[in-house]
């Protein structure tokens, strides 16, 4: 099925920063309150685009199924969490 129509550079800005932040989660930093903030810009940045929330919610999705995958708890924790906060939006 194809995906709705979205703006593939905004979800593809979101989906680096939330991967950097994947990362310093690897590392053991608590990311809570920037993750919070950077779902927060994305859902204001993208407005009444529910195409463009709903792609970002799924490719998170996609990438906490492949941390999961690939053993990796606290990468999966950070992309589902914020998977959940867009789709809450």
């Amino acid at each position: 099925m194809p995906e709705p129509r979205h703006d593939e550079a905004l979800v593809n800005l979101y989906l680096e920063r939330i991967s950097a932040l994947s990362v310093s989660a690897f590392d053991g930093a608590d990311v809570s309150s920037e993750l919070d903030e950077v779902v927060r810009e994305a859902t204001s940045r993208s407005g009444t685009d529910s195409g463009t929330l709903s792609v970002l919610a799924s490719r998170l999705r996609d990438r906490a199924e492949a941390a999961d995958r690939e053993g990796q708890p606290l990468v999966r924790d950070t992309f589902a969490r914020a998977a959940s906060l867009v789709a809450s939006k």
